[in-house]
């Protein structure tokens, strides 16, 4: 079973695919319509796992980056900025952890209020989503969830544990680009 056998087996079949001929990676990014749920979208990079990253003293993990958004968000602007966030990582040769956080910083998309990402388990998803063994190391689904600054800096000082709480706690709609923030 490859990668793309994996994802779409949960996902359903590949709907759009976008690639970056200015980066200096093969990296694409893959849609998938109407998941999680009618109404939403959920896009996944293709290519970052082709590398293997550093994730802790002695541990290398390969990893693909998730996300996901209802459909009126710009699909094109979604990718870009999936395409480009690969690139940092790739770049930075280690791996996003549960709770890292990147940002805050200029907008993850033109016109949405977010600035930020919190990386952690794509819980939106079934179990069996989060990890394919089909590769050595394990490729790792990570979910990058976009966060305003105050949300961000939050998570710095207290905690992932803290902020994952608060998330279940208020039911938060995450695939909302332009929601207020939590805090």
């Amino acid at each position: 079973m490859s990668l793309i056998d994996h994802l779409e087996s949960f996902l359903g079949p590949i709907d759009g695919a976008w690639q970056s001929t200015e980066l200096s990676s093969i990296i694409r990014v893959t849609a998938f319509h109407q998941k999680p749920f009618d109404t939403a979208a959920t896009y996944v990079t293709l290519g970052l796992s082709d590398e293997i990253l550093a994730s802790g003293p002695g541990r290398d993990i390969r990893q693909e980056l998730v996300f996901a958004a209802y459909e009126s968000f710009p699909s094109v602007a979604i990718s870009s900025f999936l395409l480009t966030f690969a690139e940092y990582i790739l770049s930075k040769r280690r791996a996003l952890l549960r709770g890292d956080i990147v940002g805050p910083s200029e907008p993850i998309i033109p016109g949405v209020p977010l600035n930020a990402v919190y990386s952690t388990i794509p819980v939106i998803f079934r179990e069996g989503f989060a990890t394919f063994g089909g590769t050595l190391p394990p490729t790792v689904l990570v979910w990058l969830i976009p966060l305003h600054g105050v949300e961000a800096e939050f998570v710095k000082r207290r905690g992932w544990n803290k902020f994952e709480e608060m998330l279940e706690a208020k039911d938060i709609d995450l695939l909302d680009l332009n929601r207020k923030p939590i805090l």
